[in-house]
């Protein structure tokens, strides 16, 4: 049986605590078992089932950015003391690398990189070291060439793979399940929505712009916004030009839910106008519940949803494509209901729990078989 040393800065991120929990069920299937470094304990790291008898906290994890030189040594000496009982260390996001790649080489140990973000510029890659990474793991082609130009090429040796995300279908069904929240809210006609954190890169903004030419269309619309804004400057602006533009009966913002299935179920429309997004769990979570989906074409979207056959994909930023394109599924119940069928259909045989799992080890064991750099 091998080990993994996998070390997060966030463990807050829900999305990837998910992820790593697949893997974690999966391992001993596949000769490994998974160890854990976070900065610090987290209440989601028990509520969704990541191991406390495998964790250990390094503060450095979060901190390093912040410190230099001889200050970040004493947290590279403890990450390396634990990798010594590892065969690999996995960085989960780029965040962390530069403390593994540090530690791998005192200890000897090969480090393997997964990189779920794709940044507008190239410095957030250099600077968190990716152009001396060995084994690189990226969650579509599109972000993978991303991070590939940033550096300017990978090392000569390195090894690159396209890991497309899995989802677990009977866990979000039996969510779906739960009683809607939010009262009688979006309990009648049809409604239009969007799932995540609702920053700049999801671009709530765009579904805001477009819900008048979709309520001019279809005048009992209901739009919810479904999930949190980063911070009280970015939602006292969308709700002022909600306001602005007088839908303050029509559009929805629900704010964080910890289960937000109940929710994407009562949806006829799942919208995604995202301006860039390596490969978005939201709409594999739409499409495990059969969802229509109409999401921009933009980072590993087109690699998702094949438009036309399984989604509809629009330019980003176009508002009045946006609008057209939900109009004419809010119009055709039978397109519409084709669309979700065919998303369900394209996540079971292209995006498994199985063949996420299966990526991800295999890749931790070509870095073994390298050996350490």
């Amino acid at each position: 049986m091998r080990t993994a040393l996998v070390t997060l800065a966030h463990p807050q991120h829900a999305g990837i605590l998910r992820a790593l929990r697949v893997l974690d069920d999966a391992a001993p299937r596949h000769g490994w078992t998974l160890r854990y470094a976070f900065p610090a304990a987290h209440p989601l790291l028990a509520e969704i089932g990541i191991p406390a008898a495998r964790t250990t906290i390094v503060p450095g994890l979060a901190r390093w950015r912040r410190l230099a030189g001889a200050l970040v040594l004493p947290d590279v000496l403890r990450l390396a003391r634990l990798a010594r009982r590892a065969d690999v260390l996995y960085s989960t996001t780029l965040s962390t690398f530069p403390l593994c790649h540090l530690a791998g080489q005192a200890a000897r140990v090969p480090q393997v990189v997964h990189v779920y973000s794709s940044y507008v510029s190239a410095r957030p890659y250099r600077k968190h070291w990716l152009a001396r990474a060995r084994h690189v793991i990226a969650p579509s082609a599109d972000s993978l060439e991303l991070a590939r130009r940033a550096v300017g090429g990978f090392r000569s040796d390195a090894r690159a793979y396209v890991v497309y995300n899995g989802m677990d279908v009977a866990r979000i069904a039996a969510q779906a399940e739960e009683p809607l929240p939010l009262g009688a809210a979006l309990t009648t006609g049809p409604v239009v929505g969007m799932v995540g954190t609702l920053d700049w890169r999801k671009n709530p903004a765009l579904l805001i712009e477009a819900t008048p030419a979709i309520r001019a269309a279809v005048p009992d619309v209901r739009v919810a916004l479904i999930g949190a804004f980063p911070d009280a400057d970015s939602e006292a602006r969308a709700r002022a030009r909600i306001d602005a533009l007088g839908l303050g009966d029509v559009i929805l913002v629900t704010g964080f839910q910890p289960n937000p299935f109940p929710l994407v179920r009562r949806l006829d429309v799942l919208v995604h106008p995202a301006l860039r997004d390596p490969f978005p769990l939201a709409l594999l979570e739409g499409m495990a519940l059969a969802r229509a989906i109409v999401a921009s074409a933009v980072g590993g979207i087109p690699e998702m949803l094949l438009d036309g056959e399984s989604g509809v994909l629009v330019p980003p930023g176009d508002a009045a494509a946006l609008a057209g394109a939900v109009v004419g599924l809010l119009r055709d119940d039978g397109r519409r209901h084709a669309l979700g069928a065919a998303a369900f259909t394209r996540l079971e045989t292209a995006f498994t729990l199985d063949g996420f799992a299966r990526a991800v080890f295999d890749a931790f064991d070509r870095a073994v078989d390298d050996g350490a750099p």
